[in-house]
């Protein structure tokens, strides 16, 4: 099962993820990842809490679901720590 929904608009399937899911993102052209939480999920946004390691602070980081579904964010999801989604919608490099 995708994250991702195609409809008119790209949006998050609210059955595959939810508040207190842990997430591990990293931005398209970033070497580093970053690890959190998610605090807050609509079909067209999440919101994710993570430690800011330059500053050893947290900080939030906003994802929207129609920048993930055109490849700017590599996600990684769990609630569980068992089963673990993906998704990256990057195109192919030639």
């Amino acid at each position: 099962m995708a994250l991702i929904i195609d409809a008119t608009a790209k949006l998050f399937d609210l059955a595959e993820i939810k508040r207190g899911d842990c997430v591990r993102v990293k931005r398209a052209g970033d070497t580093s990842y970053r690890n959190g939480f998610v605090t807050r999920v609509n079909d067209r946004e999440m919101q994710i809490l993570y430690c800011n390691t330059q500053n050893n602070a947290t900080s939030y980081l906003t994802i929207l679901a129609a920048d993930a579904a055109i490849g700017v964010w590599e996600i990684w999801y769990t609630s569980d720590f068992i089963n673990i989604g993906y998704e990256n919608n990057a195109p192919d490099s030639p």
